[in-house]
């Protein structure tokens, strides 16, 4: 996943640092780290983008069910067309058709039910997952800049130190 790339170079950037003499702080090329930032923003959408990939599946789901259903009517017709031309079980043929129809649309209102349930927790599971990532990588983002600001006061003091010691000596 390019996200796990983006994070592997963020941690070689940090990795290839060059220390400072005094207090072994790391030097980080600023300008790479907000761009390997920035690319870690852009790549979450991605997890958005499979939760429409779960809804177009939920259409599939739907579709499928109806044409189940459209079957089961079919058959349920055809049913009650041979049944119609055996006379004596007319009203027999009657009301098993109408028990399939009746059948069959509850069947396909569950499947469809059932169908839509199905892709809302996909989608769910998929906000959640892009959710949890975007806070997985701000969070790490975080630390990594948090990090950095740490460095960059070391190297600030240094410089204050550095500065106050040649002042001393003139």
């Amino acid at each position: 996943m390019e996200i796990f790339s983006l994070i592997d170079s963020l941690e070689e950037l940090v990795v290839q640092a060059r220390r400072l003499p005094v207090g072994g702080n790391l030097v980080v090329d600023r300008k790479r780290m907000l761009d390997l930032v920035d690319q870690l923003r852009l790549t979450i959408p991605t997890d958005i983008q499979q939760a429409a990939e779960i809804l177009s599946r939920q259409e599939q789901i739907v579709s499928d069910a109806r044409r189940h259903a459209a079957t089961i009517h079919e058959q349920a017709e055809a049913e009650r067309m041979r049944r119609l031309d055996e006379s004596q079980l007319v009203r027999e043929a009657r009301d098993r058709a109408h028990a399939l129809i009746i059948d069959a649309e509850d069947q396909a209102r569950q499947t469809i039910t059932d169908a839509n349930t199905t892709a809302a927790a996909y989608l769910s599971e998929a906000a959640e997952a892009a959710t949890k990532q975007l806070d997985d990588a701000d969070q790490y983002a975080l630390e990594i800049l948090r990090r950095v600001e740490s460095q960059m006061a070391g190297i600030v003091s240094s410089i204050r130190a550095s500065i106050e010691g040649l002042q001393e000596q003139r």
